[in-house]
């Protein structure tokens, strides 16, 4: 039996409408002993309906295009554009859900609330409050209902709807708003939640699917809110929580709303493209921590694992075009089986990438396999001493950051760490203790990645020629990248000890000198980066990933900090070596 009864693969992207893709990712489900397919995109609802509520009030209709035959006139004064979108995507999705389900696998939409077409803006101007949109007028109320009454009479195949109500990510929440009219003052945000839960989950139960609730939050405030308003909900609406609180990142806690749901089932997510840890720019291979967190999971009673594959923020990419893709093997592997060993899913991954020769005996094929554990198997302890700094988040989403204000928000508030384990209060701090941790955290990352130049010049004989290429390549690009990390994080900490503190020390001369090692290594780096994507042919988000303009930006703002600084402080005038 599974250890999972729900195992999901998660499109995050444009990818949701590209059928010859989503071929590939139903033929991954099956071959993977994966059970559903999820489809995600914040406006997915909108897309797949025409808000003929709005033009044609109190008309009932057999299906979208009987909508259409009533309303395009409206259609096409209020929106010319769109106005033959959502029924063509209707008639591509009802393909898909055929295909689907003769391989017996679900498909669920995933969105986030509330969302609505334009035309509904323009034809409902109060909604507008002092130019901001109100959350709390009651005709959202009608037009959500509307909405998946609609989207169940035209597509009956769909398994149910995942909402993330509390996310800032949604066109307008109660948790990201700034109406000031005194509804909004005066309404609490959990009867906001009740009230947008109840109203879609009427027309959902009324179609005989599933509703799903996300606990997706960007504060410990907003969770407590909403998860106080999900274990009210009818016993057969599911909760789906984020493996770590906030957001995929592997060096926090375990999310500590699993297995504390009231009387729900209970799924959880992890992103297996790596938003937070490389997007396989900076390969980081999670074997270990998908084994501990789904084995974290099955002992809260946790039957549902949604494994998401990319990212709206970055189109065009997905773990599919990466060496993390191998995590997606693992996730598929230990959803089905928790014991499945590394070795295991290693050579599954040679195997379905096509990286092996077809006559390649068992032993070469073992000691392949050996060889690509040695190379990228402990690829996140790389990963997180460069993109982390003591486990904060230490980059944009996985790029460089371009100020040191700009990383220290990302680790200190976007994305707080001390919010979930207080005793990361002070792990940004720069104490001579702390900077010296932080110094040395990098330079271990640059260590290790340096030293798998060793590893990789030895070509085990089961590879194929470009499977060994393409890995010499991700290598030499993972090398860069992580020393813009190196030469970021230890720029920043030096400029941060310099600015901040002034006492006398022995280590400030050192510190001192280092800064401006580091500094000339930002611009010499910027420079090679910019060099280096004049004679190579990756993929664009390796260009992205080794950002040499945010290098030089990020130079510029250290470089006036220290001015200024030196102003008032003028032993520490510095110049770069």
């Amino acid at each position: 039996m599974p250890a999972f009864r729900t195992r999901a693969l998660e499109i995050h992207s444009d990818y949701v409408w590209d059928f010859d893709w989503v071929n590939k990712a139903l033929r991954f489900v099956r071959e993977h002993g994966l059970t559903s397919l999820v489809f995600h995109q914040n406006d997915i609802v909108d897309k797949l309906t025409y808000p003929a509520g709005i033009f044609a009030k109190g008309k009932n209709f057999a299906n979208i295009h009987d909508r259409y035959r009533g309303i395009y006139r409206e259609l096409y004064k209020y929106a010319a554009r769109d106005r033959s979108v959502p029924n063509m995507r209707r008639d591509y999705l009802k393909r898909i859900l055929e295909l689907a389900d003769r391989q017996g696998t679900e498909v669920w939409l995933e969105n986030k609330e509330l969302w609505f077409h334009d035309v509904f803006a323009e034809l409902n101007p109060q909604i507008f409050k002092n130019g901001a949109l109100c959350p709390n007028e009651p005709v959202w109320w009608d037009y959500i209902n509307t909405k998946y009454e609609d989207l169940f009479s035209d597509i009956d195949g769909i398994a149910g709807i995942i909402t993330a109500p509390a996310t800032r990510e949604s066109r307008l929440s109660i948790s990201g708003h700034r109406c000031t009219c005194v509804l909004c003052k005066s309404r609490r945000p959990e009867d906001w939640y009740r009230r947008l839960l109840k109203t879609m989950y009427k027309p959902i139960k009324a179609a005989g699917k599933t509703l799903v609730v996300r606990d997706f939050v960007f504060d410990l405030k907003t969770q407590t809110e909403i998860a106080t308003v999900m274990e009210e909900q009818p016993d057969d609406v599911i909760i789906s929580l984020k493996n770590t609180p906030h957001d995929y990142y592997p060096t926090f806690p375990h999310n500590v709303r699993i297995g504390d749901v009231g009387n729900h089932r209970q799924w959880i997510e992890y992103d297996v493209m790596a938003q937070y840890y490389g997007w396989g720019v900076g390969p980081s291979h999670m074997v270990d921590d998908i084994r501990y967190r789904l084995d974290y999971a099955l002992k809260h009673d946790v039957e549902g694992v949604l494994i998401r594959t990319d990212w709206e923020a970055l189109q065009g990419h997905t773990t599919f075009h990466t060496p993390n893709v191998l995590n997606l093997y693992a996730a598929a592997a230990l959803s089905n089986d928790n014991a499945t060993s590394k070795r295991e899913i290693y050579r599954d991954w040679l195997k379905g990438e096509n990286y092996l020769n077809s006559n390649a005996g068992e032993a070469d094929i073992d000691e392949a396999v050996a060889w690509s554990i040695e190379l990228l198997g402990d690829s996140w302890e790389i990963v997180r001493r460069a993109l982390y700094t003591n486990s904060c988040v230490f980059s944009d989403s996985s790029t460089f950051p371009v100020s040191l204000a700009h990383a220290w928000w990302l680790a200190e508030e976007k994305n707080s760490l001390r919010d979930w384990d207080p005793t990361k209060e002070h792990a940004m701090d720069a104490d001579e203790p702390n900077v010296h941790r932080i110094l040395a955290e990098k330079d271990e990352a640059l260590r290790r990645v340096e030293a798998l130049k060793d590893v990789i010049k030895h070509k085990p004989s089961a590879l194929t020629d470009a499977a060994y290429e393409n890995f010499v390549g991700r290598i030499e690009v993972f090398r860069r990248y992580v020393r813009g990390f190196r030469e970021i994080g230890q720029a920043c900490i030096l400029t941060k000890y310099l600015t901040e503190n002034n006492e006398k020390s022995a280590f400030r001369e050192d510190a001192r000198r280092m800064l401006g090692e580091r500094l000339q290594g930002l611009l010499d780096l910027a420079a090679e980066l910019r060099d280096y994507r004049k004679r190579t042919d990756h993929g664009f988000t390796t260009y992205i990933g080794l950002g040499s303009e945010r290098l030089e930006v990020l130079h510029t703002d250290l470089t006036r900090l220290l001015c200024a600084s030196a102003s008032t402080n003028p032993v520490d005038q510095l110049t770069p070596s």
